[in-house]
This record gives C-alpha cells, sequence and structure tokens, in this order.
C-alpha cells in the first residue's frame, strides 16, 4: 500500500518542486520513503508504506534494461505465480516485490496486461521508447486513482486533494457534484468535488502521450447470471473459495490484523485466518448508546472462542467532534459516511500493532444483505416487465426540498453501467450490480483506504477479490435471500462453525448515534453554518435558520452531517481557513447533554 502520482505534460520539463509536493501531500500514505523517476516530459512520484520485500521494493522499479518503469499502489495476490510465468520468458526480475510484476506483464500483453493480475491495484508505467504512460485502476475500484486535464498536461494521484493542494489545478468547487453528494452521501462514478479532478473509474486503463490520452479502456468485473446449484455444493465451494482468497490476502513480510465488528463478514474473515494461521489480531470498537447496537460483545465472543489478541475501544462523543475534522481532511474525496468516523480511530489503534488490516466489506454487495434488496422486488420485478430498470433508494435529499438553491433527485435513481452485460440477470443481482458499480468503489472503498492510510495502514478486502465476489454474485438468489434472511449462505456458513454468533439473529448493522449528538448542539452548529461561504452557495438562508431552530428527526440528522461534513471540507481543502474552534472543541457540560 503507497501513494503513486506523476505528470505527464504536453512540453517542457516537469518541475521537480512539483513533485516533492505531491509526494509530500502523499507521505501518510506511504511513511517508509519515497521515490521519483523523470524522464523528458514524464515523471513518476511514488511514497511508500513497506508490506513485501521489505529490502529491496523500493519504487519507482526499473525493468532490467531499464527502458519502463512503473509506480503502485495496492496488492497483486497472484504475484508468485506471475513471477515464475515471467521468469520461463527468460527475464531477469529486479525485485521480489508483488508491484514489479505488473510492469512484465504489460511489456508481454500490452494494454490487456490487467486481465492477468489479481488484487488491489492503482498504477503507473512509462515506456522511454514511446514515451506512453499507462495509469490502470483494479476492477471492484478498491484502490484510488485521480487525474486532472489541463492545458498543460495530465496529473495524476492517489488522492485528489494532493493534485489540488500542490497547484495543479485549482481549489474550485465542481457544482455538478453536489445533487450526487447531498442525495447520497458521496459523488457517484467519475465526479468528484473538486472541478477539474476525475476519477479513473474501477477498471479503467488510459494510454496517455506527451500530455494527452490516447486511448481509454475499461475492463470490467466479470459478473455473471446465476447459476443452479444445490445448498450443498454451494456451501462446499463457498468454504474453499474463502479459504483460497483469505490465504491469498495475508501475503506479508509485517504484522497483520483484523477490524472484528462481531457480524457475519468480519466473523467469516476472522475465522478463516485463525484457520490458516493460529493466532490472530483483531479489534473492534463500539459505543455505550441507548439508540444505536454495539456490537463489541458478539466481537468478543468470537474473539474469546478463537483466542485472538484481541483490543476493543469506544467511540464517545467527545470522539465524534475531535475526529469529525480528521475525517473530512482525510476525505478530500468528499464522502459523508459516520461510519468513517470510528474506523478512523480503531486505525489508529491498530496502527500502534500492525501495518496491515484485513475486513469483511463487501459481504453485504455479494451476498445481497442490505434490506432494501427484499422491499423493493415486487416494484422492480414490474418495471423489468415493462422493458426498463431503474434501482431506487430513498435520498439523502427528500423531504428537504426547499433547502436548496436549486433541484436535488429525490432518489437515487441510475441505470445499470453499460459496461456489465446484464442480460439474465435477476432483479436481485441488477440491485447488486447497482451498488458494486457505484456505492461500493465510490463510498465504501473509498471509505476504508482514506481512514487507514490516514494512519499508514494497509487495508484488504478479501470478500471483495474477485474470483469469491464473481462465485458470490452467481449464486441462486434463493441461497441469498431465503425465509426472509439476507445472506443466507454465509449465515448457514457461520451457523456451522461459529453458533455462538447467533448467525440468524436479525442484522443490528453498524451505525454512530449521530442523531443525539448533533441534537445536543444543534444551536452551535447553525452558529457556523449560517454564515458560511461554501454553505450559502447551494443552501437558502432563512430555510436553513428555520430547520436547525427545530429539533432534528432521524433524516434531518443524516441530512445535516452531509452539510456539516461539506462546510468542514470546504474550508480545508477550497477556503483554505480555520476550522470553527468553538463547535469542534465542545465543553463536558455541552457533551453531557447527549444520553449517548
Amino acid at each position: 500500500m503507497c501513494g503513486i502520482a506523476g505528470v505527464s505534460l504536453k512540453s517542457g520539463e516537469p518541475s521537480q518542486p512539483l513533485l516533492e509536493r505531491m509526494a509530500a501531500l502523499l507521505a501518510h500514505r506511504g511513511p517508509d520513503g519515497e521515490g521519483f523517476y523523470r524522464h523528458r516530459q514524464t515523471a513518476l512520484v511514488h511514497r511508500r508504506l513497506s508490506i513485501l520485500d521489505l529490502e529491496g521494493g523500493a519504487q519507482p522499479i526499473a525493468a532490467e534494461d531499464g527502458a519502463t518503469h512503473i509506480v503502485a499502489n495496492g496488492e497483486i495476490y497472484n504475484y508468485r505465480a506471475l513471477q515464475a510465468r515471467i521468469r520461463e520468458w527468460g527475464v531477469g526480475l529486479m525485485t521480489n516485490s508483488d508491484s514489479e510484476v505488473p510492469l512484465h506483464c504489460w511489456r508481454r500483453y500490452g494494454i490487456d496486461f490487467v486481465k492477468y493480475l489479481e488484487g488491489m491495484y492503482a498504477l503507473a508505467i512509462y515506456d522511454e521508447a514511446s514515451e506512453e504512460l499507462i495509469l490502470a485502476r483494479d476492477p471492484v475500484g478498491i484502490k484510488p486513482l485521480y487525474i486532472a486535464e489541463t492545458a498543460a498536461g495530465i496529473a495524476f494521484a492517489s488522492e485528489a486533494g494532493a493534485l489540488v493542494r500542490a497547484g495543479w489545478v485549482s481549489a474550485e468547487v465542481e457544482e455538478e457534484a453536489w445533487p450526487s453528494f447531498f442525495s447520497k452521501q458521496y459523488v457517484g462514478g467519475a465526479l468528484t468535488m473538486f472541478k477539474g479532478v476525475r476519477r479513473v473509474e474501477p477498471g479503467e486503463v488510459l494510454r496517455i502521450r506527451r500530455g494527452t490520452i490516447v486511448d481509454r479502456r475499461i475492463y470490467p468485473l466479470e459478473l455473471t447470471r446465476a447459476r443452479r446449484m444445490d445448498e450443498d455444493e454451494a456451501l462446499a465451494m463457498f468454504d474453499e473459495i474463502a479459504t483460497e482468497v483469505v490465504q491469498s490476502h495475508l501475503q506479508s513480510d509485517v504484522p497483520y490484523g483484523a477490524f472484528l465488528s462481531g457480524g457475519t463478514d468480519s466473523s467469516c474473515v476472522v475465522t478463516k485466518m485463525a484457520e490458516l494461521v493460529g493466532k490472530v489480531r483483531t479489534y473492534a470498537i463500539g459505543f455505550s448508546s441507548d439508540t444505536v447496537a454495539d456490537e463489541r460483545q458478539n466481537a468478543l465472543r468470537l474473539a474469546n472462542k478463537l483466542d485472538t489478541d484481541h483490543s476493543a475501544i469506544e467511540f464517545t462523543h467527545a470522539d465524534f467532534w475531535k475526529i469529525l475534522p480528521e475525517m473530512c481532511e482525510a476525505m478530500d474525496d468528499l464522502v459523508a459516511d459516520y461510519a468513517a468516523l470510528p474506523t478512523l480511530k480503531l486505525a489508529g489503534l491498530a496502527r500502534q500493532g500492525v501495518k496491515v488490516i484485513l475486513s469483511g466489506e463487501g459481504g453485504d454487495e455479494g451476498l445481497a444483505g442490505y434490506g432494501y434488496y427484499r422491499l423493493q422486488r415486487r416494484r422492480g420485478l414490474r418495471a423489468m416487465m415493462r422493458g426498463r430498470f431503474r434501482f431506487q433508494r430513498a435520498a439523502d435529499t427528500a423531504g428537504f426540498q426547499g433547502l436548496f438553491r436549486s433541484p436535488m433527485p429525490a432518489w437515487r435513481d441510475r441505470p445499470i453501467d453499460e459496461r456489465y452485460d446484464a442480460r439474465g440477470f435477476s432483479y436481485l443481482q441488477r440491485q447488486q450490480a447497482g451498488d458494486i458499480q457505484e456505492w461500493l468503489p465510490d463510498d465504501l472503498m473509498t471509505k476504508v483506504d482514506r481512514c487507514l492510510m490516514a494512519h499508514g495502514v494497509e487495508g484488504r478486502v478479501p470478500l471483495l477479490d474477485r474470483k469469491f465476489l464473481g462465485f458470490v454474485f452467481g449464486l441462486p438468489d434463493r441461497l441469498k435471500i431465503s425465509d426472509g434472511h439476507h445472506k443466507y449462505l454465509l449465515r448457514r456458513w457461520l451457523a456451522d462453525r461459529q453458533p455462538q454468533q447467533e448467525p440468524w439473529a436479525r442484522k443490528k448493522g453498524f451505525t454512530v448515534p449521530i442523531q443525539a449528538w448533533l441534537e445536543a448542539r444543534r444551536s452551535e452548529i447553525l452558529k457556523y453554518l449560517h454564515p458560511h461561504q461554501g454553505v450559502r452557495e447551494v443552501i437558502r438562508h432563512e430555510p436553513l435558520k428555520d430547520w436547525l431552530e427545530q429539533p432534528l428527526d432521524t433524516r434531518g440528522a443524516k441530512l445535516l452531517f452531509n452539510v456539516l461534513s461539506y462546510a468542514l471540507w470546504h474550508d480545508l481543502y477550497i477556503q483554505s481557513t480555520s476550522l470553527p474552534e468553538a463547535l469542534l472543541h465542545p465543553s463536558k457540560e455541552e457533551l453531557s447533554l447527549a444520553w449517548a
């Protein structure tokens, strides 16, 4: 896990001060070292977090003849098999790093090289002979990559904020991103909240020559229609593939551990880790609250059963106000997912003992764990019969249209991306594909990446391994949702191995008691937001005042969290101004007003 950046200019040579600024801005992603490479109009930058080949894996890495160079962020899980193949070609490897492997695959297979890679990655390869720069991102979108095109050429980086703060583009808001962010808490697709900065999309490969994109291709995640399979056969395959992917995700030359919430997904991952390596370090966080579930006891039951080296901490009201600005700083590609707050605190704890964390993200998308999958079935089936499919969920702006200066969509309404061949998909699969296409990379993976990298920790998500995700997506619907139980096959698997985890109990979910905490300081929030320059560009002055003079309901608290996160992000990245001290440092008396 690292930070990468670079430029491809239309003319002239890259500025070393610009490259050094980008490296400094990505230092938290790679605190173990930095590297630079320049050739004519192109430059590569790398910040290293040492995980594999600690002595010899510094980047940029050059091929044996010195003609091609790579910087990479992520892990290639099939790198040992690819190393053996590369040696059969008579090619000498310069390192034992997994990051060198894509370089030789590109030299052999050209732009199709990504078809041979299994893992999570964002990478850049430069060829001196053709003066071509290749950018590629993994098909699930686990690792981030951004580009900014200007009259001077193209710059890229692991974080959008690095391109802005390094001075490559000006710090301006992309107004077209407002509807997506305020309706869904994140910006979907290629857009970001920064004008002039866009995402390299999942599975996208770009060929750039002298500051201009000359080819753009998508190598999508392979999602297939449901296969016929009985339950026993599916259970056996589930166990076999889970073993394989967790094993591959354990490759490391440094200590690793796992986030353990006590839910089905993390329990599956930790159970497999314990089977494979014995002693495991696990980390949990929870809340002392009357309004949300605290799953620390569930986590402790499994930790005791597996005899893990377990650590658990609490997230408090005081933590909320302390970590909120840290979240807005880390979330340069703004995501107002309040689960990021405890994740940031837990990552800080984990960093004291490990450099790699495995977590259970992806189980809900692959195995149909969300309640709305079932609730919308009838409406969706009718839409399919009429020959059109739109995936919808209530938006965060629903019921608050009068607040905004321009219309905000009342629904999360989107078609399945054309990259997926959805012919033959069931309605459930179409819902899953919609989330895998956008929600997964643009919210969940952004959250995981930024929260862990803020503390120099590599995050790995075995349930999003391409092989595992492809298998569970292709399960029959009845093995995903059955007798009112979502993630049926996973629950059945866990019931056989860890019955003390009560896998058939109703899903509680991992949430944060933001309604109580925001309500307790509503008047202070109003004082901050009402005159805020960035907020007033989006939200009407008087309706904002009227809204925040009344008690918050659940939906109102969620929207307020979006607005408050946007205001703090705007202060940090657009205005570069000081943050509101009175709001972010409440007194003990103010903190005691909330019962959580």
